[in-house]
């Protein structure tokens, strides 16, 4: 239905398109000074008012740097460029032990001037490199002493500045691309030890994780146990419920093992159906934990409306001489998982 438009009434005193007239209100003596009123020009509309354009908070997350300097001048250079960019937040020791003694605590990047290792700094520096478990250490040292950044590369730094570049920015650009780089080896380490499938370790990454959990226990003579699992009938299952629901048994299994071991004890997809748990020192024992799979996978069978699921095990404690290595100890697992 179109919409009627009325007609107002004009004013036969001001000619068409000009805008009405009216009278000022009268002016209040509290009133300060009055802007005029704007009267709109026919066939223009008025113009907003200009607003301020709305900024948006952009969080920043700060990282930590651990700085090993001696000069009190190179102290104050980095710590002013570091904290002003808002990116690091600086902790700065003197000597080469407190340095060892920080690195354990998280952080980013660790910096070092050469100048403030007194003894063999080759070694020392290879020493700070371990307590900083990997992360990228960035060496300061002077840029006529090629030996010396030879010698400090060669032990394991991430890079090398110049002491004469320390007050420009060449120290924060050096940091940024060392943590970069760093974050995305350990993604990729992160993705190498994963298997994508179940989201559990890969083969790889349990034979890295579990091999030094087991070097511990030997050193320490504590326990070590090894569960090696075999998922029962998953051939029948993927022939009557098609692959989809194969690959669905994996993954619910993988979610039930994880979910009954302790955060530090080891689990991993061996391949295709068959899984291990390395059990550390101070697990339950591993009729317990295999106790609580049981009851695990009945309450998961209970409320299954279709293919039903079941593990057959085999169990190995560590025995130094019986099992030199890890693989030695995984064969006799899976050995007397087959055997069960």
């Amino acid at each position: 239905m179109a919409r009627s438009r009325i007609p107002a009434k004009r004013d036969p005193a001001r000619p068409p398109g000009s805008a009405p007239l009216r009278p000022p209100e009268p002016r209040r003596d509290d009133e300060g000074p009055q802007t005029p009123p704007t009267v709109p020009v026919a066939g223009t509309r008025a113009r907003p008012a200009a607003q301020k354009p709305s900024v948006k908070a952009v969080a920043f997350s700060t990282g930590r740097v651990l700085a090993l300097l001696a000069d009190p001048v190179e102290r104050l250079l980095t710590d002013e460029r570091l904290s002003a960019s808002g990116e690091f937040e600086v902790e700065i020791v003197a000597e080469l032990e407190h340095a060892i003694e920080a690195a354990p605590r998280y952080f980013d990047a660790a910096v070092v001037d050469v100048r403030a290792i007194t003894v063999d700094s080759a070694a020392s520096i290879g020493r700070l490199i371990e307590s900083l478990d990997g992360r990228p250490l960035i060496v300061i040292g002077d840029a006529d002493d090629p030996a010396s950044a030879t010698s400090a590369l060669d032990a394991g730094a991430h890079a090398f500045v110049p002491r004469a570049l320390l007050g420009s920015n060449e120290l924060l650009h050096a940091i940024r691309r060392a943590v970069a780089l760093d974050s995305s080896r350990r993604d990729l380490d992160r993705l190498a030890f994963t298997d994508p499938f179940t989201g559990l370790l890969s083969r790889r990454g349990f034979n890295v994780i579990a091999a030094r959990a087991l070097e511990a226990s030997e050193r320490l003579g504590s326990t070590f146990t090894l569960l090696f699992f075999d998922i029962d009938d998953l051939e029948q299952i993927n022939a009557g419920y098609g692959h989809s629901a194969g690959d669905a048994a994996l993954r619910e299994a993988a979610g039930v093992l994880a979910s009954v071991i302790r955060p530090t004890d080891v689990v991993e997809r061996v391949g295709d159906d068959e899984f291990c748990i390395a059990l550390t020192d101070g697990s339950p024992p591993a009729i317990t934990v295999a106790q609580r799979l049981g009851r695990a996978f009945d309450e998961r069978n209970r409320s299954s409306e279709g293919y039903l699921l079941s593990l057959t095990l085999g169990v190995t404690e560590a025995d130094e001489w019986r099992h030199p290595t890890l693989d030695h100890l995984v064969t006799e697992a899976a050995a007397r998982m087959l055997a069960a």
